[in-house]
């Protein structure tokens, strides 16, 4: 199952030291339910969610390069203004 990212943002400090490829290629494993480096309680919560289309994904990936990134998903009903996919650093959080 494909998830819809809606629009997609990244921290100004993501933007400048990950690789564009390397934002596509996570942010595609985010769309399919590969949530990266999660306990399994995170990862089921995540499933529900997806399931249900009520609250948020969040997925965290564990780089040697880059260190670790998060992506959220938030809206993923669609509401509002529709989904928003932000690509961060935990310390942008």
């Amino acid at each position: 199952m494909r998830h819809h990212l809606g629009r997609v943002v990244a921290t100004a400090a993501v933007a400048a030291a990950v690789p564009h490829d390397t934002l596509c290629a996570l942010l595609d494993r985010h769309a399919t339910g590969d949530w990266g480096d999660l306990d399994a309680a995170d990862k089921a919560a995540n499933d529900k969610a997806a399931r249900s289309g009520d609250g948020r994904l969040f997925s965290s990936y564990d780089s040697t390069d880059h260190g670790t990134l998060w992506i959220i998903t938030n809206d993923i009903r669609g509401e509002g203004e529709g989904p928003i996919t932000t690509v961060l650093f935990p310390g942008d959080y």
